[in-house]
């Protein structure tokens, strides 16, 4: 029966290689970001030298979902990126985050890959657990606060206090009061809270990685927007254990850095 199967997985190898190693990976944005940005901050180029094609930044338009530049040949191997309202609440971008994925699925008809940046990655686990309505078979976050940042619960403090300045210098200061604005879904996990709702939803059996900032001795390099601790996905209840964990030795912000890790999480 082993050799039977030996020979059945050879022959799948050699008339299906393109299924097989075909790969779709959307990138996702954080707060104050936008799709462009992983190609400023020298991301894609990195994926690029690895062989995944460049699908281009995808739009959303009246008529929906609207991919810029989209290769004439299929390539196996894809990313794209794509432009969310990023100051919106995180099941707002949900919503919009699902029209995309429902185009490209149209397009690409296999499983897809989510990296989310920051709150992006909270806005892909939101999908995951209340829309999911196409296939995904990873989901990748780099410096997402999954169980919140207290960045956020100073934000919420700010208004009209002398402590509006710090507010102003983390990039809070167009944020308003009202309870359901993104900053109060980035608040530190508590009961009652966005991210104590999430992190106690079920999540699909699907590949999880963690990239965290880890600058325990590199103080000029260090995560002050999001702690390491509430980087890691497997400090949330309802992935606790199962989720890959690496690091990058980099501030908050995306790096030339972050595109070679991921290029190797990609390549496993």
């Amino acid at each position: 029966m082993k050799i039977r199967h030996l020979i059945v997985l050879a022959a799948s190898l050699l008339l299906f290689p393109a299924s097989l190693w075909a790969q779709t990976v959307v990138l996702v944005h954080g707060f104050q970001s936008t799709g462009m940005d992983w190609r400023k901050q020298g991301v894609t180029p990195v994926l690029q030298q690895y062989g995944l094609v460049d699908g281009g930044n995808v739009v959303m338009t009246p008529q929906g979902a609207y991919s810029i530049s989209n290769p004439a040949v299929k390539p196996e191997r894809i990313f794209y990126t794509l432009e969310l309202p990023s100051r919106a609440p995180i099941m707002l971008q949900t919503y919009w985050l699902n029209a995309y994925l429902q185009h490209l699925h149209t397009q690409r008809q296999e499983p897809l890959t989510l990296v989310g940046h920051s709150a992006g990655g909270l806005v892909a686990r939101a999908w995951l657990v209340s829309a999911n309505s196409v296939p995904v078979d990873t989901l990748v976050t780099l410096a997402t606060p999954h169980v919140g940042t207290p960045s956020a619960d100073l934000a919420s403090l700010a208004t009209d206090t002398p402590m509006g300045f710090f507010a102003d210098m983390m990039g809070f200061d167009k944020w308003s009061s009202e309870p359901d604005d993104l900053y109060d879904d980035l608040r530190v996990e508590q009961p009652g809270r966005f991210l104590y709702w999430l992190n106690h939803q079920p999540h699909p059996p699907i590949r999880y990685v963690s990239v965290v900032r880890d600058n325990q001795m590199r103080p000029d390099r260090f995560d002050f927007v999001v702690p390491t601790y509430s980087q890691d996905m497997n400090n949330t209840f309802a992935l606790r254990g199962k989720s890959e964990y690496w690091t990058v030795p980099r501030s908050h912000f995306l790096s030339i850095r972050d595109g070679y890790v991921l290029a190797r999480i990609l390549m496993r």
